[in-house]
């Protein structure tokens, strides 16, 4: 007689747990190439859709067609094979974006409605969130840039300069960040004509009239190089007119203010960038790198990177990559809790 034993066995699916990989740091907020996620990848572990939650296409469309671009880009160049799918933000739902994954919406006031609705891993919103991952092209990455460097180089008083035409809210909210902890700053403010109010900020006034003093006292030629004030040595100008950043920069240099460093934010601006007139005042940028498509033609190139980076850091996080990722936007910081951005500074 022969007698068979069938054991039992569970058919029920082993949940596939994807193991976590980590891309190291790099030192500095210098462009140095985008993060090849497939470096950090034996396979694509996410096999799903990424729906992007966009604009109204007619009423954005500039936007859109760079937005678009940038992500369509991005899915060549790292090789991502899963589908991607262009929604209006609009017609979001909820149910089949927490089984897929979900890059947008960009709207303040929806992102502010489903914050913390949706899974923590299955989503990327582009516009500030508090529970959710987000990106975005708001200030504050640039300015929490500009910050850690000063803070970095141990500088604790500043000069800025507030242009009249300037948004108060950017000076105020940089402000607010850097007087905290006992940093100080000295501040002026310069209206159509800054010419005289940066001779005085610089205290170049009262080396000229020193000089005149000793001018018309003495009987020979007296050789005469103004000294601007040491109390800082790096000027914060705060404007949202490329065309009054460089007046006003080139003002500072002119009145031998050869040694400062001059940073600009540049979240409020909406024209091309010189260049030229950039390494000419010698000004730094805290924005995202000009090395894309799109250079510094800031209305399509800060579109086109913001879709880039929203697939390339959707596509680390749907595949549990933490660590350091770096895009076209900017540098993201990646944990369990949290996706923390930092500007480049060029």
């Amino acid at each position: 007689m022969i007698i068979i034993i069938i054991t039992s066995c569970s058919s029920a699916p082993k949940k596939n747990i994807t193991k976590t990989q980590f891309v190291p740091d790099i030192a500095g907020n210098k462009f140095v190439g985008v993060t090849d996620i497939e470096d950090y990848l034996d396979v694509n572990n996410y096999q799903n859709k990424f729906i992007v939650a966009a604009p109204d296409h007619k009423r954005f469309s500039e936007f859109n067609n760079f937005f678009q671009l940038g992500i369509l880009t991005a899915k060549n160049q790292l090789k991502i094979s899963n589908e991607v799918k262009f929604i209006d933000q609009e017609n979001l739902n909820l149910l089949e974006a927490n089984k897929n994954f979900l890059i947008g919406p960009l709207s303040n006031e929806i992102v502010i409605n489903i914050d913390g609705l949706l899974l923590k891993d299955k989503a990327l919103l582009l516009n500030d969130a508090v529970d959710n991952y987000s990106i975005s092209l708001s200030q504050e990455s640039q300015i929490s840039t500009l910050e850690t460097y000063l803070l970095n180089n141990s500088i604790e008083r500043l000069g800025i300069i507030e242009d009249e035409n300037n948004p108060t809210e950017q000076t105020k909210d940089f402000k607010k960040k850097w007087l905290n902890e006992n940093r100080d700053a000295v501040t002026i403010a310069v209206d159509n004509d800054p010419s005289t109010r940066i001779e005085n900020f610089l205290n170049v006034t009262d080396s000229k009239f020193r000089f005149q003093i000793i001018d018309e006292a003495s009987f020979s030629d007296v050789e005469f190089i103004p000294r601007t004030r040491k109390d800082f040595s790096q000027v914060v100008v705060f404007t949202n007119d490329l065309s009054r950043l460089y007046e006003i920069a080139s003002l500072v240099r002119f009145n031998y203010g050869l040694e400062y460093e001059i940073f600009s934010l540049t979240s409020n601006f909406d024209q091309k960038i010189d260049k030229n007139e950039i390494s000419l005042h010698d000004i730094t940028l805290i924005d995202h790198t000009y090395e894309n498509r799109f250079t510094s033609d800031l209305p399509k190139s800060r579109s086109f990177c913001l879709g880039f980076d929203a697939l390339l850091v959707s596509y680390a996080i749907a595949n549990n990559v933490k660590g350091e990722i770096r895009g076209l936007l900017g540098i993201y910081k990646i944990t369990n809790e949290s996706l923390v951005s930092k500007s480049y500074i060029n």
